[in-house]
């Protein structure tokens, strides 16, 4: 009889890369750029944030954060960062493990449902992402949410870059784009007489770092359209499944 007692070995925690060792034993060398000669650490680091930033817009990390229910109370705050909940588990710690239906609360059942839940995703930065239960739990019982939230774009070259080590090759790629795009901005701001043909140079590489950048994107999220996922359907006052 199973037990729920796993005996596989368990998960590895994924290798870890700095962000500075990114930008001197990877970046620097695609760039051909080594000791400095067009662009300084800093940046590299830049341009290094903004690709992680970009990349969170297609490939977000996925992060847990326990909530503990208060009394008569239906709606939590969840983390500033959270762009979007994909699953909530409850009650925690009990076998077999159970999760809430995603339902919408406008929904005019949801008050009277057992186990749903939603959540709202404000467009401001002044707005708390709330998740709202349909039921009020017990004081003390808690509840495990799956949520979706960037990678962390703030990185000094001392801190670890949570994208995984497989998809760095993208964020080099962004980084060649942002630094062609910006040696184009500065001969085109060159208040000399400026090189027509040197410009159109720097737009073509421009242009041509980009679409790389993107086909890397698209590639990633191509191999990820096969990914198996938990579907909660939901069924109306007719009894049809949707």
């Amino acid at each position: 009889m199973a037990t729920g007692q796993g005996q596989g070995t368990p998960a590895a925690v994924p290798s870890s890369v700095l962000a500075g060792d990114l930008i001197t034993d990877a970046i620097r060398p695609a760039l051909d750029d080594a000791g400095s000669a067009h662009f300084t650490d800093a940046e590299l680091l830049s341009f290094l944030n903004e690709g992680i930033r970009e990349y969170s817009q297609h490939l977000p990390r996925i992060d847990e954060t326990t909530i503990v229910a208060v009394a008569q109370t239906s709606d939590y705050a969840l983390p500033a960062d959270c762009t979007a909940v994909l699953s909530v588990e409850y009650p925690l710690n009990q076998w077999p493990r159970t999760w809430l239906t995603y339902t919408r609360h406008a929904r005019a059942d949801f008050s009277i449902a057992r186990d749903a839940y939603d959540y709202t995703q404000p467009n401001d930065a002044d707005t708390t992402p709330t998740l709202i239960l349909s039921f009020r739990p017990t004081a003390g019982e808690m509840l495990l949410v799956t949520y979706q939230r960037p990678h962390d774009h703030a990185l000094t070259a001392a801190d670890n870059i949570t994208v995984p080590s497989e998809h760095h090759h993208v964020l080099i790629q962004y980084v060649m784009f942002a630094a062609a795009r910006q040696l184009q901005a500065k001969e085109e701001a060159n208040p000399g007489s400026p090189n027509s043909l040197l410009m159109s140079q720097y737009a073509t590489n421009t242009r041509r770092y980009e679409l790389i950048w993107l086909n890397g994107i698209q590639r990633i999220l191509y191999q990820r359209r096969g990914k198996s996922t938990r579907i909660a359907w939901e069924m109306d006052n007719y009894g049809r499944i949707y």
